[in-house]
């Protein structure tokens, strides 16, 4: 279990930094020297309080049926990291609720197609077209979380 915990955090570490240090490219179509801001990420949804895709950047924590699960959002690319060694990497976009489009690395399709139904800010629940359906807290800072296998998030 422990083993399966550090890969989480090193799977999400290393996307984190991704998407940190440039939005993880561009997209199909978009040039390299085009702007990295798109009309999408500055769209706003009043349709079930999920905001705009911007308002769900950061680091977002859940467990869900006892597995951690790591979802982080940089301009309009995801990752998303499970406590089953899922690794999902994607775009997030803001056409109405925000809506992510993940492909992960090991062909698993859980959570590959989700809406945001809501997001304070603080909790975002992300319903997925498989069936999960995730209630995630924001993390501290935007920091990964401190400690996956416990029930909860710790920050």
């Amino acid at each position: 279990m422990r083993n399966r915990n550090v890969r989480v955090v090193a799977g999400v570490a290393a996307v984190v930094a991704a998407l940190a240090v440039g939005g993880c490219g561009t997209k199909s179509g978009q040039s390299a020297g085009s702007s990295s801001a798109s009309p999408a990420a500055d769209r706003t949804s009043d349709v079930g309080g999920s905001g705009a895709v911007r308002d769900a950047e950061g680091v977002w924590s859940a467990h869900t049926g006892g597995t951690p699960v790591v979802l982080a959002v940089g301009r309009e690319q995801a990752s998303l990291s499970t406590g089953e060694g899922h690794l999902c990497t994607g775009v997030v976009d803001g056409g109405g609720k925000p809506e992510f489009s993940l492909r992960c690395a090991d062909g698993d399709t859980e959570r590959t197609a989700g809406v945001v139904e809501s997001n304070d800010g603080r909790t975002m629940r992300v319903t997925w077209d498989a069936g999960k359906k995730d209630t995630f807290r924001k993390t501290k800072d935007d920091e990964l979380p401190k400690d996956l296998s416990s029930g909860t998030p710790t920050n």
